[in-house]
């Protein structure tokens, strides 16, 4: 009888053993990154390698398409897009990866200029290979040809949820969802989506 209960015992030891370095895998698979607004300045305050680490990855990759955008550089924007990407809009209109790919390469022949444009990281959450951001588009400030046929001066910005994973290439986008706090002005008055 002894020897069933020391086995009985051994038993409870290493499963709780297993389940508490299950745990701790789990654990360090995900890690929210903490961040710190004051005013119109947000910053990460958490010094954990993991989050310097990818947040440094990903400002690289930011600057990249910041430049990218700038330029008005669709090739170098497609290539900053995951194969499967999807986005989710607010009236839950989805795009696939064909649809973003054919809006970026048209940007070119409806963007003249662009005058300013700037994309933060406002929060970072680590899951596995992927990082989860709330990135602020601002002030993505152009003139553009519009449905009218008409040049504009036009004004963006939005909060959103992207899901960048980090591949044998670098960061790619696979995922936006989530958008509010839009902004979006046409020679200075708010947009009226349903204008020819």
């Amino acid at each position: 009888m002894k020897p069933s209960i020391l086995l009985l015992a051994l038993v409870l030891v290493l499963g709780s053993s297993v389940a508490t370095a299950q745990s701790s895998r789990t654990d360090a698979k995900e890690k929210q990154c903490k961040f710190k607004t004051t005013g119109d300045s947000v910053q990460m305050v958490d010094k954990s390698k993991r989050c310097v680490s990818v947040l440094k990855e990903l400002e690289a990759v930011f600057a990249e398409r910041v430049k990218a955008v700038r330029n008005i550089d669709a090739d170098a924007q497609v290539a900053m897009v995951s194969p499967d990407y999807s986005a989710t809009e607010p009236n839950g209109q989805t795009f696939t990866y064909d649809q973003i790919i054919a809006y970026i390469r048209g940007g070119p022949q409806q963007i003249i200029s662009v005058q300013d444009f700037n994309a933060i990281i406002e929060s970072l959450t680590i899951r596995g290979d992927e990082a989860i951001v709330d990135a602020r588009q601002k002030n993505f400030s152009r003139t553009q040809r519009l449905r009218d046929g008409n040049v504009h001066n036009v004004l963006t910005g939005v909060l959103q949820r992207e899901i960048w994973v980090k591949t044998a290439k670098g960061w790619k986008l696979r995922r936006v969802d989530n958008l509010r706090e839009r902004i979006f002005l046409v020679d200075g008055k708010p947009f009226n989506q349903n204008t020819p």
